[in-house]
């Protein structure tokens, strides 16, 4: 009787996609894959990596002062564009949204919202129905914002 479906070791193909390759995801690679797998870098050749309409601020506060201090920023810099705020957790963006500090309309998008409404909220944003944008870096995967 002969094997149907047969899989043969070299037969098998591995492919791993990432946006970033941090020191782990080298490491499964490294793991997993042939030894003479291949690296496809589809952003090695751009020359900025960033939006050039994208403005990037970074500032040291005592972690007590943080989120007066965002309020304050949002306040002098955020005019009228659309601003995006990452946070480590869902809680510190609940945190960020329930705050009266920050007196410009806020939404949150985290692990924790059906995504469903992530996409609502996602649309409302792009739409200008609010400013400020808080995600999780778990949440902000795939963002496509121009």
């Amino acid at each position: 009787m002969e094997k149907v479906n047969e899989v043969r070791e070299n037969d098998i193909q591995i492919a791993l996609f990432s946006a970033t390759v941090p020191a782990w995801v080298r490491d499964i690679a490294l793991e997993f894959m042939k030894p003479d797998f291949r690296v496809v870098d589809l952003a090695q050749d751009l020359s900025n990596k960033t939006a050039k309409n994208v403005k990037h601020l970074a500032m040291e506060c005592p972690w007590e002062d943080r989120i007066d201090a965002l309020g304050k920023i949002i306040t002098v810099y955020g005019g009228n564009g659309k601003i995006i705020v990452f946070t480590s957790t869902r809680n510190d963006a609940n945190e960020l949204m329930r705050t009266d500090t920050i007196e410009n309309d806020i939404e949150v998008m985290h692990g924790g919202i059906a995504q469903n409404q992530r996409e609502v909220t996602m649309k409302r944003f792009k739409a200008g129905k609010f400013q400020v944008l808080v995600a999780t870096d778990v949440a902000s995967r795939g963002l496509d914002i121009p």
